[in-house]
């Protein structure tokens, strides 16, 4: 029924709007409008459907202020609104966390391993990205572009030495800054998303957001962020 309709638009409204209200912690009130501008600012999720929600305040107040009777509004909320509306608050009551949406079994590379190795593990499987450690400790984070663009660099060497050289050169002869980053396995999937396209286009390539329980290094890999993971996030 339509009534429905419009009491479960309210409903999810005033779930995001408390949202809001916990997450700008303002004594003052905060209009829903501005709240959405201030939050997009530092929140993932609101950024994300920032024009929704300005367009979703729009709609909530033709419902609650221009009542005309009990049961009859002039706003009429279409069930395709009404779900999307819901999405977007259960999202930010409840978002889907990167672990365990990315979790991953990862291909861990030794920084003693040699590139004729590494070669091998890229012909045999469909792994491109490699976190490298040398023993427990985390040395760095190659691809298979990595690979390929220190092959080309080396062509006026001898090849057959060039297969036996340790890969932790190839991430000692890396002069960007690091195009990983690691994150907890609390983080939500939205400030995932934004954090690897900052750090994308800071790169103008390929990074990965790496997941341990505590965004710590030293900590066990439980799952890899990539661009191409973002086809996937809903």
């Amino acid at each position: 029924m339509y009534v429905e309709r419009a009491e479960r638009f309210i409903v999810a409204f005033n779930k995001i709007e408390k949202y809001f209200n916990q997450q700008i912690d303002d004594t003052s009130y905060v209009p829903f409008f501005r709240a959405v501008l201030r939050l997009r600012k530092t929140d993932a999720i609101v950024n994300r459907y920032h024009n929704d929600l300005l367009e979703y305040s729009e709609l909530r107040n033709a419902i609650v202020h221009e009542r005309t009777e009990v049961n009859y509004t002039i706003a009429d909320p279409h069930i395709e609104v009404v779900e999307a509306i819901e999405k977007i608050a259960a999202e930010m009551v409840a978002p889907k966390l990167v672990i365990p949406t990315f979790a991953k079994t990862l291909k861990v590379l030794q920084a003693d391993l040699t590139v004729k190795s590494v070669l091998n593990v890229i012909r045999e499987t469909k792994f491109t990205q490699f976190p490298v450690y040398r023993s427990k400790q985390f040395v760095g984070l190659i691809t298979d572009k990595t690979v390929l663009h220190w092959l080309a660099g080396q062509l006026n060497g001898n090849f057959n030495e060039i297969l036996k050289t340790p890969i932790i050169q190839l991430v000692d002869d890396r002069e960007s800054e690091p195009n990983y980053h690691f994150i907890p396995r609390t983080m939500d999937i939205y400030q995932a998303e934004s954090l690897l396209l900052k750090m994308y286009k800071k790169h103008q390539g390929i990074a990965a957001l790496l997941i341990t329980e505590d965004g710590k290094p030293n900590q066990k890999l439980l799952g890899m962020v990539t661009p191409s993971d973002l086809l996937h996030v809903p």
